[in-house]
């Protein structure tokens, strides 16, 4: 398994990268805010190929996803961000998009008219060559309805076990759609928040995860998304934090191979 991370709170990429690199990452995925501004992705390509690092996915730009579901312009605005998102992909190589999957229950979403818009947007990415993978939010079923309904091989699953531990707590994604895996987001909390902090420092099992993603086969990358707050910075340098950061996945790898 590859190990791939981002820090997107309280580390700069020019220090990540170098400092990612060293503590023994294989590569990054790329944060929300990046998705949609090409001229900040070519510093970001720059960066991963000073450094030697791979470049997994692109996460989605996030404001507004859960429009998709509703009626009026802005899901159909927001289908648009996703393409100009998928074409930024196949700029800069990136094969994978991760797309949030959350609709606001406040304003009626409706499945049948979210599936016709992302159905638009699954074709224009499988042309482009750029993989979708789905992430678990606050709406199991509706994740678990849009992965049955596109049922091929371009299209995956995301999972993001804070979010699975803190937003939908009793709910357990690996194993109803853990053969869809193709990518993972991986940090702990406190059960209550999505704090992002290194796993096992929190509430979440990681014994019962391991064992999950073993029982799926899943032999993709272990990424974490993690934030540098500011208790870490009180305990751990960036240096230091990025190498704990790393022997924690390492550990969580080992827990998944048996050993």
């Amino acid at each position: 398994m590859k190990t791939f991370i981002d820090v997107f709170y309280g580390i700069e990429y020019d220090k990540l990268f170098p400092m990612s690199k060293k503590a023994g990452f294989d590569g990054f995925f790329s944060g929300e805010i990046y998705a949609n501004d090409a001229v900040a992705l070519e510093d970001v390509a720059a960066l991963a190929q000073k450094h030697g690092l791979e470049w997994e996915t692109s996460h989605a730009t996030g404001p507004h996803c859960e429009t998709i579901w509703s009626e009026g312009d802005e899901g159909e605005r927001y289908c648009d961000v996703l393409r100009a998102n998928i074409d930024n992909c196949r700029r800069f190589g990136i094969p994978l998009l991760v797309v949030h999957v959350s609709p606001d229950f406040s304003k009626q979403p409706k499945f049948d008219l979210g599936i016709k818009r992302l159905e638009s947007v699954v074709e224009y990415a499988k042309i482009a060559g750029v993989k979708i993978a789905f992430e678990n939010i606050n709406s199991p079923e509706y994740l678990f309805d849009t992965l049955a309904h596109f049922n091929d091989a371009h299209v995956g699953f995301c999972y993001d076990v804070g979010h699975e531990t803190c937003h939908t707590p009793g709910v357990r994604y690996l194993p109803r759609i853990g053969d869809r895996l193709c990518c993972t987001h991986l940090h702990d909390n406190d059960g209550k928040g999505d704090c992002h902090w290194l796993p096992f420092d929190g509430v979440i099992d990681f014994e019962r995860t391991a064992r999950e993603l073993k029982t799926c086969d899943y032999r993709g990358n272990l990424t974490l998304e993690l934030a540098y707050h500011s208790h870490y910075g009180k305990k751990y340098t960036r240096e230091e934090f990025l190498a704990e950061a790393y022997s924690r996945t390492k550990r969580l790898q080992k827990m998944i191979n048996g050993k």
